[in-house]
């Protein structure tokens, strides 16, 4: 694919949830939709009971709101049943807003546990199994209670009471079958869940509900086998984020990432990019010149099949602007998911702006006017030259010399007190100066060897192309006749060449070495 096709693959491209990923804990969803509310909860990445078993016999399965998705009466509309509430990432909902007290939420008040859709809204089908083996301590009208032998209560909230295949008092197993999903919530009904909580002891604030998101995660990532796309971090030339990486303005440096396959499935070239996060596919100010796009950095150097590690290279480039610039990075295969492992906020780059400093590779001597500067230990020298400075070197007072800074010495330069004369430069027709050195001021119109027709006088006295240029308003330049003497053969008469001949000695005279 070309360098054009792939750029316009990426952004038709939308990654989607085919595979399981999750938002951070913490990021609860907003009334009608839209973008999370970033730390709105409690950002809380502990596994509070390792091991456990999911309390959802099979999968698929889907943690998210049921009060902000659709059909929740603060959701952005539609039925309990749409496609959107039974699709990944898995969102937190612990410490959503609710009216009951719970301590280790930020506002002190908040939802306790987590809300859990089955694979669909089929009403109940779908198993509620144990998450440890404990006793049943207690059964309500849509509740079962689970302590486990450590002290640990689990609570699983609207089976359908019908369903529910234990008794309080009954010891129970990891995994054993409890009751069936369901809308059950006593009188009225909620939507098709389980609501799930975990409460424990908790240092000075007792026996508490505690976040279940990332035991949750952990537990369906046991369920479910390792995923397809994932990956671990092995090393980096950049330097740590937690380490000084300075760079002048504009200073590129090239470097890599190498990351194990730890997934199922063989990563490709084209295929599996490395993407900016935090947020996920944010325009980077970092993005060099080898970049794919300013969202991604590269794509992976080779296959690389599952154990094996992975390349990508890229190059990162300081912005102008004085700063600190962190920059985050994830595996994405394109069009399909991002990687669950490692976190978006896993892989950084962090580069400090210098405004003081200049680039490396810049340390040779390049006139500046009549200075010269260069990089010398990360900042810039300025040498002054008092008789002007030409390919990095400043000029002897007794050789030629560049007095007006233009590049070019008094020694082939005809008026080293203008620097818009030397040669090269654009010489404009007909005002009287030899812009460009060439010892000729360019004559107006087309033809001659100077840019002009070699006259500017009729032979019969009237006006001559020269008055006209080709530019002038109204279209083509209008041009003079040669009139009379003209024989069949088209040879001009005597007294034209005359003239021609007397013109040349003119402008040949016009050279001019300063200005008048």
């Amino acid at each position: 694919m070309s360098r054009l096709a792939l750029l316009f693959a990426l952004v038709l491209a939308v990654p989607a949830s085919a595979q399981f990923t999750y938002t951070d804990p913490g990021d609860l969803e907003r009334p009608g939709g839209g973008s999370l509310r970033n730390d709105a909860g409690r950002v809380d990445s502990r596994v509070y009971v390792p091991g456990m078993r999911f309390p959802i016999e099979a999968a698929p399965a889907y943690a998210n709101s049921q009060i902000y998705g659709h059909g929740g009466y603060m959701g952005p509309g539609g039925g309990q049943c749409d496609a959107a509430n039974y699709a990944y990432p898995w969102h937190d909902n612990y410490c959503e807003e609710r009216s009951w007290d719970m301590p280790l939420c930020p506002s002190g008040r908040g939802h306790q546990g987590q809300d859990i859709r089955p694979a669909t809204c089929r009403d109940n089908h779908y198993w509620v199994v144990a998450s440890a083996a404990g006793t049943v301590t207690n059964i309500g009208s849509y509740s079962v209670y689970v302590t486990a032998d450590d002290g640990t209560r689990y609570d699983y909230l609207h089976m359908d009471s019908a369903s529910v295949q234990v008794s309080r008092g009954q010891r129970v197993s990891r995994g054993q079958r409890l009751g069936r999903v369901s809308d059950n919530m006593g009188s009225t009904a909620t939507t098709i869940h389980l609501h799930y909580n975990i409460k424990q002891n908790y240092g000075s604030l007792g026996f508490v509900y505690v976040p279940t998101y990332m035991s949750l995660v952990r537990s369906y990532e046991e369920l479910t086998g390792p995923p397809d796309w994932r990956a671990e971090f092995v090393a980096q030339s950049f330097p740590y984020a937690s380490m000084p990486f300075v760079l002048a303005p504009g200073e590129e440096v090239a470097g890599t990432l190498e990351m194990r396959n730890t997934g199922g499935e063989t990563w490709r070239r084209g295929e599996v990019f490395l993407g900016t996060t935090e947020p996920r596919d944010g325009a980077s100010p970092l993005a060099g010149p080898d970049w794919i796009s300013d969202r991604r950095a590269a794509t992976v150097e080779a296959d690389t099949p599952p154990g094996s590690v992975g390349r990508f290279a890229f190059t990162v480039k300081a912005p102008a602007a004085a700063g600190d610039y962190p920059q985050y990075f994830n595996l994405v295969r394109e069009g399909v998911a991002w990687f669950a492992v490692p976190g978006d906020d896993q892989l950084q780059i962090r580069v400090t702006t210098d405004g003081s400093r200049c680039a490396a590779g810049s340390e040779t001597w390049t006139c500046e006017g009549t200075a010269r500067v260069r990089c010398a230990g990360g900042s810039t020298e300025r040498e002054s030259c008092d008789h002007g400075c030409e390919a990095g070197t400043c000029l002897a007072a007794s050789g030629p010399r560049d007095a007006d800074g233009d590049g070019h010495d008094s020694s082939v330069d005809c008026d080293d007190t203008d620097p818009t004369i030397h040669p090269g430069a654009e010489d404009v027709c007909g005002d009287g100066v030899d812009a460009d050195c060439d010892g000729i001021d360019r004559v107006c119109g087309g033809g001659g060897a100077d840019g002009g027709t070699g006259s500017g006088i009729g032979l019969d006295g009237g006006v001559g192309p020269g008055d006209a240029p080709g530019d002038a308003p109204g279209g083509a330049a209008s041009y003079g006749e040669l009139r009379g003497g003209c024989s069949a053969g088209g040879a001009g008469s005597p007294g034209g060449l005359a003239v021609f001949g007397l013109l040349g000695i003119v402008l040949a005279r016009r050279r001019r070495s300063g200005p008048r």
